[in-house]
């Protein structure tokens, strides 16, 4: 058996159950967007490459996983670098947010470690990544993720791969005849994805489409299989507590449907008479990187409306064209009823929003990988940098709205009281 040319290190412990007997190819089974993007890009390489170019190193033993995907055991990120120079792979691929979480020792290695920078760097990971000789790449997953990066220390590393749905995804996605008011959110539930945000926006929605039907596709299980939900079975206690707060506004609450957490197999029975789809229309400005699930409902030839903050989303939706970024409340409802009212212009959207999906077919995009592992010309850290960047100061911004969350839905409190607890 060859070695892999590239070894890819993620922790799916906790998705072990969710995973298990999965089928990447027809779309995400109701994990992390990150997870899912790490199964998909090994299975993708092996599927072009040959099955041991690439190797998944994980903190868990599948016994029926995915045929197409190469694993191997690696409890943390230390034991994965020792596989990697035990097996000479000289490529490991890692979740950028590992980068301040281990001792700085461990990345002392001949092997190339290369970031995937699914969630924006802060200020300390950006210094670690430009300053770690054995980090040659900060791989963004968008284009405006590498283009916000200009001004990071580590800007002279960067570089970008865009995210992927896989070609079978695609070509079985599917399509609405736009003949209902439905609308359809997808995407985990916390706070910083923005589903309180978006039943705020719903009441001005329901005041000129009372009929109008809001689907909430997604969960606080979507990263741990285990989180403890509230008594609604889809979201923490206490963001619950504050997602129900807003749903006592509403004049018509009944509109309002949570799904849970489910994989496109379960999404994909409902899309059919669906006019619009959702994402992330939070205030936080640096949290959405890429924003997959724009792209898989563009697949399905849904328009897509979101909140305009110059990150991601600026790849993943072509505004005026598949779909709009507005910036305040009242301009995202404007565009949500203008799209829910007038099924034509559903579908004319939807259909170009399907053929921009196309852009981000896995064989068009994973093949880059192979081409970053084998560019021996390593980048180099860019000098005389902004000692702060504009993302690190962004988020914190986005720690500041985090906060005012903990206070209102009495997670502080909880908290407090847990640590009380603990130390009696």
């Amino acid at each position: 058996m060859t070695m892999p040319k590239i070894a890819f290190f993620i922790e799916l412990k906790n998705n072990q159950a969710t995973i298990e007997g999965a089928d990447l190819n027809i779309g995400n089974p109701g994990v992390g967007g990150t997870q899912y993007l790490f199964l998909l890009t090994v299975k993708v390489l092996n599927s072009i490459y040959g099955e041991d170019y690439s190797v998944l190193l994980t903190n868990t033993r599948f016994s029926n996983s995915d045929p197409g995907l190469h694993t191997d055991y690696s409890e943390n990120v230390k034991e994965a670098i020792q596989y990697c120079e035990r097996h000479q792979i000289n490529n490991l691929v890692l979740n950028a947010n590992e980068a301040d979480r281990v001792d700085a020792k461990v990345f002392d290695t001949r092997v190339r470690i290369m970031l995937w920078a699914h969630n924006t760097l802060n200020a300390k990971r950006q210094k670690i990544a430009a300053e770690t000789k054995s980090i040659r790449w900060v791989v963004c997953v968008s284009k405006s993720q590498y283009l916000n990066m200009s001004d990071t220390p580590c800007f002279g590393k960067c570089t970008y791969i865009n995210n992927v749905i896989p070609s079978y995804f695609f070509e079985q996605a599917t399509l609405s005849d736009y003949s209902e008011q439905k609308v359809a959110y997808v995407g985990s539930l916390m706070p910083q994805k923005g589903a309180h945000n978006l039943l705020e926006i719903w009441k001005y929605v329901e005041e000129k489409l009372p009929h109008a039907q809001l689907y909430i596709f997604g969960g606080a299980n979507v990263w741990n299989a285990n989180a403890k939900l509230g008594s609604g079975g889809y979201a923490d206690p206490f963001y619950e507590r504050v997602l129900q707060k807003r749903l006592k506004k509403l004049s018509h609450p009944e509109n309002i449907h949570f799904m849970g957490a489910k994989g496109w197999d379960f999404i994909d029975s409902f899309i059919p008479t669906f006019r619009l789809g959702i994402v992330n229309p939070s205030h936080y400005r640096r949290d959405e990187t890429f924003c997959l699930s724009a792209i898989e409902m563009a697949a399905h030839g849904l328009p897509v409306v979101s909140r305009q903050r110059h990150d991601g989303l600026a790849t993943t939706v072509f505004h005026n064209k598949t779909g709009y970024l507005e910036k305040n409340d009242k301009e995202i409802a404007d565009r949500i009823i203008s799209i829910v009212s007038d099924p034509e212009k559903s579908r004319k959207m939807g259909l170009a929003g399907r053929e921009y999906a196309e852009a981000f077919l896995a064989k068009t995009v994973v093949p880059k990988w192979r081409e970053l592992a084998e560019n021996q010309d390593d980048a180099e850290s860019a000098k005389g940098i902004a000692f702060f960047s504009k993302d690190a100061a962004m988020l914190r911004r986005d720690f500041l709205l985090k906060m005012g969350f903990l206070f209102e839905s009495g997670k502080t409190l909880g908290i407090l009281k847990k640590k009380l607890k603990v130390g009696k």
